[in-house]
C-alpha cells in the first residue's frame, strides 16, 4: 500500500534556534499534527466540488455608524464559494498529500434554497469520480458570512474606531464512490479588521474594501480548512536544563551544533555518574526531549518520567520545574495518541 508524502518519520526534527534564560534553554521543534479526519488509505485522486447556493445578497451584512441606526445592505457575494474551494485546491496540491488533485470551480447545485444544504447523492459522486478518475470528493456543500461594519467614538481618546468583522460558516463532505455513507464537517471562522483615527473618514477609509474583505475572508477559509483535513505541521518549543555538571554542559554543546546522540550519550554519563536528583533530573529531561526529536517518543515519555521523579526526590526544586515537567509528560501522551491517527492518516 502506497503512503502518503508526508513522511511519517519526520515527526520533529532540527533546532531551528536555541536562547538561554539562566539555567533554562529550549529549542523550536517541527511537530506533525493529525487532522481531524482521515481519508480512505485508497484515496490516492482528490476531486474538490464546488455545491454550494450562492448567498442572498442582502443577507448578513450590517452597517452600524455613530448616532445612526443599524442598517441591512446589500453585497454580492456570488464569488465567495469559488475563492474558499479554489484556495483549498491551491493548498492541498502544495502539500503533496495526494497523488492528483483536480477542481470543479463553478458550483453544480441547481437549487435555490440557501437554508437547505444539500450533500452530493450516491449518483452523482459515482459520475463524477469515474468522469475525473477520483477516489474520494470534497465537497463544499455551503458557505454562509455574516459582516458587520461598526463605528466606535472614544470621548476619552478624542477618536473613531472603525471595525470590520466578517463570521464565515462553511459546510463540507466527503465522499467515496460507490459507497453509502459520507463525512460532513462544519467549521467557523472569523477575520477582523479594525482602524482609529482622530478624523473620521479616515478610520472608514482605512478598513479593506467591503467586497475585498469577504473575499479574504473566504480565501481564508479554504486555507484554515486544509489543516483540519490533512496532517499539518505545528511549531512548539521545547526546554532544556544546563547545569555546572560537565556532563550536561557537554550535551548542551552537543546540541548547539544539532548532534543529538552525542548529547544523549553525555547526558547518559550524567547519570551514570552522578547521585544528585537534580542533576538526574535535568539529563533525563533533556535525553527525553532529544529522543522525542529523534522520533522515539516511547523512550522520551520514559524519560520525561524518570525526570519527574527525580525532581519530586529534591528540596530546592521551584513550582515552575515541576509544571514544566508535568506538563511535557501531558505533551508527549497526547503526541502518542496522535501519532497513532497520524499512522491511519498516512497509511502506514
Amino acid at each position: 500500500m502506497k503512503t502518503r508524502t508526508l513522511k511519517f518519520i519526520s515527526l520533529a526534527f532540527g533546532v531551528v534556534f536555541l536562547t538561554s534564560c539562566s539555567e533554562l534553554l529550549y529549542t523550536s521543534v517541527d511537530v506533525l499534527r493529525p487532522a481531524k479526519i482521515a481519508f480512505a488509505p485508497n484515496a490516492h485522486n482528490l476531486l474538490i466540488v464546488n455545491n454550494s447556493i450562492t448567498q442572498p445578497s442582502e443577507y448578513g451584512h450590517r452597517t452600524e455608524l455613530v448616532n445612526q441606526k443599524t442598517k441591512n445592505i446589500t453585497i454580492d457575494t456570488d464569488s465567495l464559494s469559488i475563492f474558499a474551494v479554489g484556495s483549498l485546491t491551491e493548498d492541498i496540491e502544495s502539500k503533496g498529500f495526494f497523488s492528483n488533485v483536480q477542481l470543479i470551480q463553478n458550483s453544480i447545485n441547481k437549487s435555490k434554497l440557501f437554508a437547505a444544504v444539500s450533500p452530493l447523492d450516491s449518483d452523482t459522486v459515482n459520475k463524477l469520480c469515474a468522469q475525473y478518475n477520483a477516489d474520494a470528493v470534497i465537497s463544499l456543500d455551503r458557505i454562509k458570512v455574516n459582516d458587520d461594519l461598526s463605528e466606535y467614538y472614544s470621548s476619552d481618546q478624542n477618536s473613531f474606531l472603525a471595525v470590520l468583522e466578517a463570521r464565515f460558516e462553511s459546510t463540507w463532505s466527503i465522499h467515496y464512490p460507490y459507497g453509502t455513507e459520507l463525512t460532513q464537517l462544519q467549521f467557523k471562522d472569523t477575520v477582523y479588521w479594525e482602524a482609529e483615527s482622530y478624523n473620521r473618514r479616515k478610520a472608514m477609509s482605512d478598513l479593506p474594501k467591503r467586497t475585498d474583505a469577504l473575499v479574504d475572508g473566504a480565501l481564508n477559509v479554504g486555507h484554515k480548512t486544509v489543516d483540519r483535513i490533512i496532517p499539518y505541521w505545528d511549531k512548539e518549543d521545547r526546554y532544556l536544563f544546563s547545569s555546572p555538571n560537565k556532563y550536561i554542559k557537554k550535551g548542551i554543546d552537543s546540541v548547539y551544533v544539532r548532534n543529538w546522540k552525542s548529547a544523549i550519550e553525555s547526558w547518559q554519563m550524567a547519570v551514570d555518574k552522578s547521585k544528585n536528583s537534580m542533576t538526574l533530573a535535568y539529563a533525563y529531561n533533556n535525553m527525553a526531549v532529544a529522543y522525542e526529536i529523534s522520533g522515539d517518543i516511547n523512550k522520551a515519555l520514559e524519560y520525561a518520567t524518570q525526570a519527574f521523579y527525580n525532581l519530586g526526590k529534591t528540596y530546592f526544586s521551584d513550582y515552575d520545574t515541576f509544571l514544566r515537567l508535568s506538563n511535557y509528560i501531558e505533551t508527549l501522551n497526547k503526541r502518542k495518541t496522535e501519532i497513532e491517527k497520524l499512522k491511519k492518516q498516512l497509511g502506514e
